[in-house]
């Protein structure tokens, strides 16, 4: 009755951080975008999205709210920007969903690969920021004694 597809790519960009493409695809629409995580400065360098399937003409025009992202820092706050600039009602709530996913596809990839010319103790400092917002949402985070070198380990690193 009905199939959604979600599908995230992430690669690393030398010398800036992360690249994500994602897809959400239904019967009656087919979104693809592409962000840049800036993990220097952990703002969103670029971000585009492109709509070969939406149900309404004006749907083309509420996509354009992801130009609102690009500078943003993705930290504290930034679900908010997302839920009032890009999923409010001049925007499009699927593609918020596929903002909202890009940002944790990015943060699984980081988890996973660190670039090369990240300092190792910004990216530990990284790996920190990522346990502490986890331990509220997560069963394995909130047990005590949660480290990068466990999650690695969990991961095959």
């Amino acid at each position: 009755m009905y199939e959604k597809l979600e599908k995230y790519q992430v690669k690393i960009v030398p010398g800036v951080g992360y690249e994500v493409r994602g897809q959400w695809k239904d019967d009656i629409h087919d979104l693809k975008s592409r962000m840049v995580f800036d993990i220097n400065n952990f703002t969103i360098a670029e971000a585009a999205v492109e709509a070969s399937g939406v149900p309404f003409d004006i749907c083309h025009q509420g996509i354009k709210s992801i130009d609102a992202l690009v500078g943003a820092s993705v930290g504290k706050g930034f679900s908010k920007l997302v839920s009032q600039h890009v999923m409010g009602k001049q925007g499009c709530y699927h593609l918020g969903e596929l903002v909202m996913n890009s940002v944790k596809s990015f943060l699984q990839a980081a988890s996973r690969e660190g670039p090369d010319w990240l300092d190792n103790e910004e990216y530990q400092q990284r790996w920190q920021e990522w346990i502490n917002n986890y331990q509220g949402v997560c069963i394995y985070f909130a047990q005590p004694d949660i480290s990068q070198e466990n999650i690695q380990k969990a991961f095959g690193k």
